[in-house]
C-alpha cells in the first residue's frame, strides 16, 4: 500500500516554483501525492504530471473570519477522505487551517515549512503587534502536535519560533530555501562593459520596490550609464502590493524597464550584470540563490533571510533596508571595479554549488518524510 502525502499551500505557482522537484521525487519513491491549492491556471499540468489536486478556496487577500469557514471545511472533509501519512502544509493560511484541523483528523505526521514570517512581522503599531501575538500563540497549539518536524530557513525565523511559539529544538530542520537547479541555472560570464542591473520579485512594498526606483532615479539624476530592469508581477493579494498606475508611471518615465513574471528567469539573469533585492524581510530568496548559480553579484539587504543567502563582500553586499542612497553607492562600488564584479560572480557560484543544489534539499525534505513513516508503524 502506497505512503499518501498532501501538500499543502497556498497558490500553485508557488508550489510549482519552489516544491515540484521534492514532489516529483515522491513520485518516483511510489508515494501517493496530493497537492491541494487554490488553483490558478497550473491545475491541469500538475495532474498531467501524475498527482491528484484538490481545489481549497484560500481568499489570500481576506482576513473576513466568515470566508475562513470555507477553506477550513474544505481541508476537513479532504483529510479525512485521504487519511495521510503525511500532511505537509506550506505558507501561514495552510500552516494555521492545516495545523489547527489535524488535531481533529486522521493526519498521522506533520511537516510544516516556515518560508518567512510575513508582513506582520515587517510592520509596526498596536494593529500589527496585536496580530503578531495572536499567530505567535495559534503557532504555539500547532507546535505540540506529536508526530512534527519544522523546516526552517534561517536562523532569525528559528530563534524567534523557539522563543515566542515554543518550537522545541528537537523538531527543527534548518534547510536553506527550496534549492536551485545548477544544471539549469549554469554559470555563465558576465559581459564586458556590460551594465545591466536586474530586481526581479513580487511587485510589492516588502521586497523594496520602492528602494530600487529611488536608486534607479539617483543614479540617473548623476548620469550613471546603466539599465535597470524590474521584473515581477503585482500580488494584488499582499497588503503591501503596489498599484498597477504607480508601476506604469515608471515605465513611461523610463525610470526602468518593467516585465511581468518570468518563465525562464535564468535567461534575464545571464543578460544582467549584478542582481538586487533590497527586501525588508525574506526565509531564503530563491532569485538570489538563482542569481548565485548563474555567477551574479548581488546586492540585498542585511536582514533575516536576505543575509543568510549573501557573503558580504564575498558573493556580493548586503545593505541596511530602506535605504535607497546606501543601496545606490553599492551599485557604484561594485561597478567601479571589473575584476571585483567577475571575482564576486566566481565565488557566488561556487558557494551556490555547495549550498544551494536543489538534489540536496530534495534529499533532505525525503529523509524527513521517511524518518516520520517510519515512527508511524
Amino acid at each position: 500500500m502506497k505512503n499518501k502525502i498532501i501538500f499543502l499551500v497556498n497558490k500553485d505557482s508557488f508550489f510549482l516554483s519552489h516544491r515540484i522537484e521534492i514532489a516529483q521525487k515522491l513520485l518516483a519513491d511510489g508515494y501517493e501525492v496530493h497537492i491541494a491549492t487554490e488553483f490558478t491556471i497550473h491545475q491541469r499540468k500538475l495532474i498531467q504530471m501524475g498527482f491528484d489536486t484538490h481545489n481549497i478556496k484560500f481568499n489570500r487577500n481576506t482576513i473576513n473570519l466568515f470566508k475562513f469557514i470555507v477553506p477550513i471545511i474544505q481541508i476537513f472533509f479532504l483529510m479525512f477522505k485521504i487519511k495521510p501519512d503525511i500532511l505537509h502544509l506550506i505558507s501561514l493560511k495552510p500552516i494555521i487551517f492545516g495545523g489547527l484541523i489535524s488535531f481533529i483528523s486522521p493526519v498521522n505526521s506533520m511537516v510544516i515549512s516556515i518560508t518567512g514570517l510575513g508582513s506582520m512581522f515587517i510592520k509596526k503599531g498596536f494593529f500589527f503587534k496585536i496580530r503578531q501575538g495572536i499567530f505567535n500563540l495559534l503557532y504555539t497549539v500547532i507546535f505540540t502536535f506529536p508526530r512534527l518536524r519544522v523546516i526552517i530557513q534561517n536562523k532569525d525565523d528559528r530563534d524567534y519560533l523557539i522563543n515566542h511559539a515554543g518550537l522545541k529544538k528537537k523538531n527543527i530542520k534548518m534547510i536553506n530555501g527550496s534549492g536551485v537547479d545548477l544544471e539549469r541555472f549554469k554559470f555563465s560570464k558576465i559581459l564586458n562593459n556590460s551594465k545591466s542591473i536586474l530586481m526581479a520579485a513580487r511587485i510589492i512594498e516588502d521586497k523594496g520596490v520602492f528602494e530600487f526606483i529611488k536608486a534607479a532615479e539617483y543614479l540617473k539624476k548623476i548620469n550613471f550609464n546603466a539599465k535597470f530592469f524590474l521584473v515581477g508581477d503585482i500580488d494584488f493579494d499582499n497588503p503591501s502590493a503596489i498599484k498597477k498606475s504607480v508601476v506604469e508611471s515608471w515605465k513611461k518615465n523610463k525610470i526602468v524597464n518593467y516585465l511581468k513574471n518570468q518563465n525562464k528567469i535564468e535567461l534575464l539573469i545571464k543578460k544582467s550584470t549584478i542582481v538586487i533585492l533590497p527586501s525588508y524581510r525574506e526565509g531564503f530568496p530563491k532569485i538570489l540563490m538563482e542569481s548565485a548559480a548563474v555567477g551574479r553579484p548581488v546586492i540585498s539587504t542585511s536582514v533575516p533571510g536576505c543575509k543568510d543567502a549573501v557573503i558580504n563582500n564575498v558573493t556580493g553586499f548586503l545593505v541596511p533596508k530602506k535605504n535607497y542612497l546606501a543601496l545606490a553607492k553599492a551599485i557604484v562600488k561594485i561597478f567601479k571595479n571589473k575584476n571585483l564584479i567577475k571575482k564576486m560572480g566566481k565565488a557566488a557560484r561556487k558557494h551556490a554549488e555547495i549550498n544551494f543544489n536543489v538534489i540536496d534539499v530534495v534529499s533532505k525534505h525525503i529523509s524527513i518524510y521517511k524518518s516520520l513513516i517510519n515512527k508511524n508503524h
